[in-house]
């Protein structure tokens, strides 16, 4: 899943001079080493002020990625870095965005980035879903469920909630949109659900915490129980084919969710 990354000293001189035409001679080029899906990632810095560069080359079979951030990014700024110029030739696709001081966030119990990645999530919830190409929940998911209709909807969704992808100062703000997906609204809260039982949270307070944002206390019982045994379907098949110690982690965490809502639902019928 980890992309290689290239140092700043190996890229064409041809692309070095595109970007130094964009942001003037630099002071510093600091490499950023967190992310999974950049060949580059670097903080650049000029008398402009700091950049952040990230990209693959025109050939990466992901480069899709690329341009599916560069067509998202003016329609979440309110909870994003803003995009300040891109480049797309024959050798490399790269975006630069305001760089945003954070360090990633921490989603262990009683931390509290908790309360602020809430509110940055009930702003995303609130902006127009916009008229882009957008993963569609309904086909992302659909191998891994029976019932993907029920993901359906019409919300611009994150989906990838990696402590990588979210920077915390005064605000959490999200970054990487490379998986943005329209879908049902409670399945942003849905996929955090995962990662704070990966990071130390019971799947009770796991939900708890979902429970925050509007959206998910109007999901149906039945679609949140498809999406959390589609996650569990999902991270095991991720983990067999990549055991990496944090995916197993996941892969774990999605287990465990999935079955405590399980255990909830028969539960319920039991009453």
């Amino acid at each position: 899943m980890v992309t290689t990354r290239v140092t700043w000293d190996s890229l064409p001189d041809s692309i070095r001079r595109d970007i130094e035409a964009r942001t003037g001679p630099l002071s510093s080029v600091e490499p950023v080493s967190s992310g999974f899906n950049s060949e580059l990632a670097v903080v650049l810095r000029s008398a402009d002020g700091a950049t952040f560069v990230k990209g693959l080359r025109a050939d990466h079979p992901r480069v899709w990625t690329q341009n599916r951030e560069k067509a998202v990014n003016p329609h979440v700024r309110p909870v994003t870095a803003a995009l300040r110029w891109s480049i797309d030739n024959d050798e490399w696709n790269l975006l630069a965005f305001e760089h945003t001081p954070g360090r990633h966030i921490d989603y262990s119990p009683g931390s509290l980035d908790l309360a602020k990645f809430v509110q940055s999530l009930r702003t995303l919830q609130e902006l127009p879903c916009p008229d882009i190409e957008l993963k569609l929940a309904e086909k992302r998911w659909a191998s891994y469920t029976d019932s993907p209709e029920l993901f359906a909807g019409d919300y611009v969704l994150h989906t990838e909630w990696s402590p990588s992808n979210v920077l915390v100062g005064d605000a959490a703000l999200f970054v990487d949109w490379a998986w943005a997906t329209r879908g049902a609204a409670w399945i942003d809260p849905a996929c955090w659900v995962v990662w704070l039982i990966a990071s130390g949270h019971s799947p009770q307070d796991a939900e708890s915490w979902a429970a925050q944002i509007p959206s998910w206390n109007d999901a149906p019982a039945d679609a949140v129980a498809a999406f959390a045994a589609a996650q569990a379907a999902m991270w095991s098949a991720i983990a067999e084919a990549d055991p990496e110690p944090w995916i197993k982690d996941m892969a774990a965490a999605a287990q465990r969710w999935s079955e405590s809502r399980r255990i909830g639902a028969r539960s319920q019928t039991a009453r």
